[in-house]
């Protein structure tokens, strides 16, 4: 009390004012449950109904799906561009047809241009065959197409100077190991893609021993090689060979038709033997085994290898 006594006058007014409020405020806490009627039993059960059918609406309702602002929002307008168009198939001239029937065949707008362009260099398609293949189409499209191509018999006032009617002359003589990619083109069927498959192939062989080589190609189509074999020829004196007592594991497995296994049994059986004479000697290995060896022999080269061990 004494302490109490050393508060200021405003400091004592406060304290008492706090303690009459905290007083107050436990006397309403007591007496409050008394002066407000709890409610009807009803009610309360009314009021729990409504709670629990109004939690059950929040849990059925879907619930949005989060998506970053970051993403693209797909609109109508972007499905319709990205819908493809189904392709209407009927009879065509490729060297006749205007644009907007390429376009309701199926084909894709940088096709019809290429087309487009093709025929306004003065040049048209000669074939069915030609034209799926112009147009780089997939397998079952071009399946799909061909049967629709209708192409007319050039009338005889057409300039013959045209550069698609080639003489053929300047395809009847093609020397496969000496041609290059644009000689290739000038034959039917073969674009610029089939021309590089043709010359790459031909640096891995080593140069073609014979026409029908064409076909190991991967995805060469045997109608195209039988187009074009009238008008091949092959010079075997163009191919390169492997000296078969010198070339490493690694040069001998490069060629098409050595495995990795069969050059690393012909090395070790030169080492064996010092030197081989013959591909007679390659019968020996089993690696071999139902080998043809008639593809293999006018690649490989058996003659001597002599070192010169005093300049080592």
């Amino acid at each position: 009390m004494n302490r109490f006594l050393y508060f200021s006058r405003g400091q004592q007014i406060g304290i008492i004012v706090l303690l009459v409020l905290i007083v107050a405020a436990i006397t309403l806490n007591a007496l409050l449950p008394r002066l407000v009627p709890s409610p009807a039993a009803d009610t309360d059960s009314t009021f729990v109904a409504e709670v629990g059918a109004f939690e059950q609406s929040l849990r059925d309702k879907p619930r949005p799906v989060w998506q970053s602002p970051f993403e693209a929002r797909p609109t109508e307008r972007a499905h319709a561009k990205s819908a493809p168009q189904p392709a209407e198939l009927f009879e065509f001239d490729p060297n006749t047809l205007d644009s907007a029937g390429f376009v309701r065949l199926g084909l894709k707008p940088y096709v019809v241009a290429r087309i487009a362009k093709f025929r306004n260099d003065g040049k048209r398609f000669r074939t069915a065959e030609f034209f799926v293949e112009f147009c780089h189409l997939s397998a079952e499209q071009g399946a799909q197409l061909l049967p629709y191509v209708r192409i007319a018999n050039r009338p005889a006032t057409d300039n013959p100077q045209s550069t698609d009617n080639k003489p053929q002359k300047a395809y009847t003589h093609i020397e496969l190991n000496a041609a290059d990619t644009a000689t290739l083109q000038q034959m039917p069927g073969i674009g610029s893609g089939r021309a590089k498959q043709i010359v790459a192939y031909r640096r891995q062989l080593g140069g073609f021993a014979g026409s029908e080589q064409l076909l190991e190609i991967k995805n060469f189509p045997p109608d195209v090689y039988a187009k074009i074999a009238p008008y091949l020829s092959v010079d075997p004196s163009g191919i390169t060979k492997i000296p078969v007592n010198k070339a490493s594991v690694e040069r001998l497995k490069n060629h098409p038709y050595i495995t990795f296994y069969q050059a690393k049994a012909i090395y070790e059986l030169r080492r064996a033997k010092g030197m081989l004479g013959s591909i007679d000697e390659l019968k020996t290995l089993p690696e071999f085994e139902g080998y043809d060896f008639g593809k293999l022999q006018p690649y490989l080269d058996f003659r001597e290898v002599k070192y010169d061990y005093k300049r080592k």
